[in-house]
């Protein structure tokens, strides 16, 4: 008989070695949540990819990418022509002549969707015709391969206007 029990007892022993107890974590016990339960829209899905991608900075332009030069162009001599067509110069409102015209560019050049990777400056000198010549000269220290500028003349009886703008690559 203590044979029976001794074998009895190592059964027993046996089966609680080789059956392992479970026992439910805190987090197994948990119901899954209602974010993780519901499917991601596709947006989300792209937002959730682009930020486990380990971030990629540009230091040039890509190809196609660089300063729009004839969109800039066409801004600056419409703004210059629609405020300054058939004006006679005036000291005194020749001030406010050029803050128009430099927010005006300034303004049509940030609203370009194009322009988004660069910075610009716009710099406008209004002058009046006296038939002398004038030199317009400006200096800045730029990347030549991704930073570039634009300047255009207007110019009637009365008047003289440049207005230069100034693209650079924001790194």
């Amino acid at each position: 008989m203590t044979e029976e029990n001794t074998e009895k007892n190592s059964r027993k022993s046996d089966e609680t070695k080789t059956t392992p107890k479970t026992s439910q974590t805190k987090s197994q016990d948990k119901k899954p949540s209602l974010a993780a339960t519901a499917q991601l829209s596709p947006e989300s899905e792209i937002e959730e990819e682009q930020a486990a991608q380990p971030a990629a900075y540009s230091m040039r332009p890509a190809f196609g990418e660089s300063f729009p030069l004839p969109i800039v162009k066409s801004i600056i001599n419409t703004a210059m022509a629609e405020k300054l067509k058939d004006k006679i110069y005036d000291k005194e409102v020749a001030k406010t002549w050029t803050r128009e015209i430099a927010d005006e560019v300034n303004q049509q050049i940030a609203a370009n969707p194009k322009v988004r990777r660069y910075k610009h400056v716009v710099q406008v000198m209004l002058g009046q015709e006296l038939g002398a010549g004038a030199t317009y000269l400006s200096r800045c220290c730029w990347d030549c391969d991704c930073d570039t500028s634009v300047t255009e003349i207007f110019s009637n009886m009365s008047l003289f206007c440049v207005c230069t703008v100034y693209g650079t690559y924001q790194y």
